[in-house]
């Protein structure tokens, strides 16, 4: 079945010949095995390559959702012996996660903490793919996940607005969302929370506002504020370190409040490994500990 799903990614036998190292006729004898197996013919054969058929097709993408369900049970079965974790984390992770890691080195020298920075979604496809073990972050819409999944809420963040230290608004304690459409803002493309976000704090479209530019992702936005290109409504979490630096000013919207939880997720198939739950339980209590420190009191 592996040498036919290779025929038919590479549409021709003989590239697929050379990619498993068989002769062209002994790729054909073992498609011609997958036929039997599947009483149906599943390729169109020509001189310039193989086509599937509609019962190719069929069989093929079974072929495929089988040796994807194999490759899950291998690393399955992999991460109940390992003594590597690997965490993928959101943004809103970034300022706690080194702390962590570095505080369970200490207690744990012997266990390899690998850190993966994405998009949140790509954080929870990788977990599901078996290509993490935790997530951290936090998410635009309120999350719906199975029974498989163990999920610990460990603290907050909210969306702020944040302006460079020297802008007329960082003297004023409050400022309403239609203050805010009143300067240039710095944007984040479409695909992170925030911009989606946007959108619904104003009701509509982005590209009706005053937008002097888009940056790809959330430290490139507030990068954007502190270097004086405009103002951002952004995470307060990752706001609040840029504040201390003097490097943006945070000003309370009274008119607007987003705030969304700070997930610790992993699989439960991955708590049966004691290096993964030592670690996770680790992760979820000293990172609601660190998080308190970003709890907003106003």
């Amino acid at each position: 079945m592996e040498t036919f799903k290779e025929a038919v990614e590479e549409g021709s036998l003989l590239a697929a010949s050379k990619n498993v190292g068989m002769s062209v006729s002994t790729v054909s004898l073992h498609i011609n095995s997958v036929e039997k197996f599947f009483n149906a013919k599943l390729l169109d054969r020509t001189v310039n390559g193989v086509k599937l058929t509609r019962e190719g097709e069929v069989a093929y993408n079974s072929i495929v959702a089988i040796f994807d369900h194999l490759q899950r049970t291998k690393r399955a079965i992999s991460n109940l012996s390992t003594r590597t974790v690997k965490v993928c984390i959101g943004c809103v992770g970034v300022p706690i996660i080194a702390n962590i890691q570095m505080g369970y080195r200490n207690i744990m020298p012997d266990i390899d903490i690998k850190v993966k920075l994405s998009g949140e979604y790509t954080c929870l496809d990788l977990l599901n793919q078996g290509e993490a073990n935790i997530v951290l972050a936090t998410f635009p819409t309120p999350l719906k996940l199975d029974d498989s999944f163990t999920i610990e809420e460990i603290g907050h963040d909210e969306f702020v607005l944040i302006v460079p230290p020297s802008h007329e608004i960082s003297k004023r304690k409050v400022v309403t969302i239609e203050d805010v459409l009143s300067y240039p803002m710095v944007t984040i493309n479409k695909g992170y929370g925030s911009s989606y976000s946007l959108d619904e704090i104003v009701n509509s479209p982005r590209d009706n506002h005053s937008i002097e530019c888009s940056a790809n992702d959330i430290f490139s936005q507030i990068y954007g504020v502190s270097s004086g290109l405009g103002t951002a409504i952004t995470s307060y979490v990752l706001s609040k370190k840029y504040e201390e630096g003097n490097l943006v000013k945070i000003v309370k919207i009274i008119d607007f409040q987003d705030k969304r939880p700070i997930y610790a997720i992993t699989k439960k198939k991955d708590l049966e490994n004691k290096v993964i739950k030592d670690f996770y339980e680790y992760l979820t209590r000293r990172g609601r500990e660190l998080l308190e420190r970003y709890r907003r009191t106003n």
